[in-house]
């Protein structure tokens, strides 16, 4: 026979099936083995395992590939899409309607669960809003575009020079990225102090508004809207 069954391992050792080899056309007791193949068969592979290679031997692993596991802390569903290990806080049970993780099963507890996800929900809003106040913004108050820092020491500096009536440098980064102190005149920091304010009450705004959908969402025992709330599913 010019060719032979050899067994084929992706990038981690995992056997994913069988190909063949060519026997070489100038050594005839040679076989060209294509990569990561070997030649020694894979053991049985029961349910929920794998075979892999470990560059001596073939070992079962855990593998779950292609199945579907669910968020102990969410309930959202994703589809396994290596093998290895279950992934931590993932469980193959299916969850049912407000039902919440129990630490080995789904246990209804409506009312447990709901507040659980209000809290984290409401801090992770809190969160997402401080982070975009504090992140810095952009201004055209001296004609061009300016990013202004707007770290707590950032407002309080801006504010003192404006309530001063004061002019003079003020750091802030242009569109190429570079930094540098540039002269303003009080008029113009005053106009970067009041889009400021304007782009910071429109955050509060937004975080507002989601708390309003989160508590509407815990009134009416909705889980699956308390969850549906994020930072990123309202618009400023």
């Amino acid at each position: 026979m010019d060719t032979k069954i050899v067994y084929q391992t992706d990038h981690l050792g995992i056997y994913t099936g069988k190909t063949v080899a060519d026997r070489s056309p100038l050594e005839p007791d040679v076989w060209l083995i294509p990569g990561g193949c070997v030649e020694v068969a894979p053991p049985a592979v029961p349910e929920k395992k794998a075979a892999l290679w470990d560059g001596r031997k073939w070992q079962l692993v855990d593998s779950y590939l292609g199945l579907t596991v669910y968020n102990t802390t969410t309930r959202i569903p994703m589809v396994i899409e290596r093998a290895g290990a279950l992934p931590v806080g993932y469980t193959l049970e299916i969850p049912g309607p407000g039902q919440i993780w129990g630490g080995d099963h789904w246990i209804d507890d409506i009312p447990t669960v709901l507040e659980l996800r209000y809290t984290v929900q409401l801090a992770t809003i809190n969160k997402s809003c401080l982070q975009e106040i504090t992140g810095g913004f952009w201004s055209a108050a001296m004609g061009d575009r300016f990013f202004y820092e707007t770290q707590i020491e950032d407002q309080l500096n801006l504010t003192g020079l404006i309530l001063r009536g004061l002019g003079g440098g003020y750091v802030c980064r242009d569109e190429s990225g570079v930094t540098d102190f540039r002269d303003h005149s009080s008029d113009q920091l005053l106009q970067v102090g009041n889009e400021f304010t304007e782009f910071k009450l429109q955050r509060l705004r937004k975080a507002n508004d989601l708390k309003q959908a989160l508590a509407a969402a815990r009134a009416a025992s909705d889980l699956d809207a308390l969850n549906a709330v994020s930072w990123e599913s309202a618009p400023v």
